[in-house]
């Protein structure tokens, strides 16, 4: 794991090479393949020409430098070889046509964000077709369905069709055998993989067409995804590159992107995504002052709770719950019960790069803070709820222990508040920002002035997760069978089992 770095908060994007009309703009006709064989051999058009010497110099660590082979600096090198050289068998311009799939119910796209659900409006047309240099810069989530592709054909010909990453040489789609001058029937090697660019940096992604010298074997076709040298399947499957054709869709990045980059353990830009998030969602709700604005959020703050087999009576009912094993992590939005949260959890850092060893080296304050006292107030009063100091790999110092979130309702804010700390902090010198009733929970709960500790401690705010608790039976027997802060009367209040009973006669 590594702490995120604060390179990402740059962007490395094309060197601008168009305007909004251009020569591709009304049709893909001669002018437009003059201009498309200008941007094939430029060196400085992409991220990954020219300027990454300069931006990436030797020694610099960064997601945004990952370039396997930075002696390829123009489209036509990474496509075609390193010493390639010759534009003139780029022949035609393939018009790649998207759609946009909306739910049938009308209502807003949706996909399984970084710990949310995430909503995405429709901000472009429907049906949009790409200018290969046009301005437009389209996100991964808009790129998810295969698109049509077609171009001019000879008769009787069968053709290669691929879409291709030359950042990471990476083979998106791949169909052989093709008929005609439409992606239809033909031989499927790879299904169309849309794109996933894992980074804050706009990616060109090219389709490719290629005419066939025969009908070719699909078994025998390399169906490997990375890495994958144009260069070497044109030859292997002896493709013809006197006319050929290229498109270049170029994507930006987005949190569906993100979250498939974070599932195979490449990076972890959710906690970008996840501030985001958490920042509209409190800005909402009157804000919080402890918490600075926005949210810029650099770990993920990984959550397991486990808890053996329990029975309990809650309110004249005997109740039987299973053992508890259950992970709030990016991929998990569960709304968990008080008796789920009982027991303290296992917190599991994962800072954006995964194999960076400097997160090791620093420390932490980890504190669970009930946040909806301040919501839309200026005086600081969270309740604290659990309190951890001085984390630094396996060892860590316990301020306050765990204390069983007790919520009201389904819109109480408890968040776990993850803080990189210059110096270490005395566990007493903690305790005095709370009041003297810590860490037993009264009726009120435990203030803790979590604005000046994070002050007066000079700590940066890293990483945040919100817990969602419901409130449930075990609450109300914990509430006045175990911590007696309130009696059976008052806490099984309103239940029917509990109710006097209506007369029968």
């Amino acid at each position: 794991m590594m702490y995120v770095l604060a390179v990402l908060a740059l962007l490395l994007t094309v060197t601008p090479y168009v305007n909004c009309q251009n020569a591709c703009s009304n049709s893909f006709d001669g002018a437009c393949l003059i201009e498309m064989r200008s941007l094939y051999a430029s060196s400085s058009a992409f991220w990954f020409g020219t300027r990454y010497q300069t931006d990436c110099p030797p020694g610099k660590v960064s997601p945004l430098c990952r370039n396997t082979t930075p002696s390829r600096k123009s489209l036509l090198s990474r496509i075609m070889g390193e010493n390639a050289t010759d534009t003139s068998g780029l022949g035609f311009v393939p018009n790649v046509t998207y759609h946009i799939t909306l739910p049938a119910d009308g209502s807003v796209r949706t996909f399984n964000g970084c710990g949310r659900i995430a909503e995405v409006p429709l901000d472009r047309s429907q049906k949009f077709g790409v200018d290969p240099l046009g301005n437009s810069i389209y996100t991964p989530y808009d790129l998810s369905e295969e698109p049509e592709v077609t171009w001019p054909a000879e008769e009787s010909a069968l053709y290669t069709v691929m879409m291709f990453d030359p950042a990471p040489f990476y083979m998106h789609a791949l169909y052989v055998n093709v008929p005609g001058g439409r992606l239809k029937d033909g031989d499927t090697i790879l299904p169309y993989f849309g794109p996933r660019n894992p980074v804050d940096r706009n990616n060109p992604y090219v389709w490719l067409v290629f005419r066939q010298t025969r009908s070719l074997d699909p078994s025998l076709v390399p169906n490997n995804r990375i890495p994958v040298y144009v260069e070497d399947l044109v030859r292997q499957l002896g493709l013809l590159t006197q006319s050929y054709g290229l498109s270049v869709v170029m994507t930006s990045t987005d949190e569906w992107a993100a979250v498939f980059i974070r599932s195979v353990n490449f990076l972890n830009r959710c906690p970008v995504y996840y501030g985001q998030w958490l920042t509209s969602y409190i800005q909402e709700r009157g804000g919080i002052s402890s918490l600075p604005e926005p949210l810029d959020l650099s770990v993920s703050i990984e959550v397991t709770f486990t808890a053996p087999a329990i029975t309990y009576k809650s309110c004249g009912i005997v109740y039987d719950r299973s053992p508890v094993n259950v992970t709030l992590d990016y991929r998990n939005m569960d709304l968990l019960r008080s008796v789920e949260v009982r027991i303290s959890p296992q917190i599991n850092l994962v800072t954006q790069v995964f194999e960076d060893t400097s997160f090791r080296d620093k420390q932490y304050t980890l504190m669970m803070l009930d946040m909806s006292p301040e919501l839309g107030k200026t005086k600081q009063n969270p309740i604290i709820h659990w309190m951890i100091v001085n984390i630094q790999g396996v060892t860590r110092e316990e301020v306050y222990s765990w204390q069983m979130p007790r919520a009201s309702s389904l819109n109480q804010l408890y968040l776990f508040a993850l803080f990189e700390q210059k110096n270490p902090i005395s566990t007493a010198s903690a305790r005095t920002y709370g009041e003297s009733n810590c860490p037993s929970l009264g009726k009120s709960g435990c203030s803790f002035r979590a604005a000046d500790f994070i002050r007066d401690n000079n700590l940066t705010l890293v990483g945040l997760r919100h817990l969602r608790v419901m409130p449930d039976t075990y609450q109300q027997y914990m509430a006045y069978a175990v911590t007696k802060i309130s009696t059976m009367e008052e806490a099984c209040w309103g239940r029917a089992e509990t109710a006097e009973k209506c007369p029968t006669a």
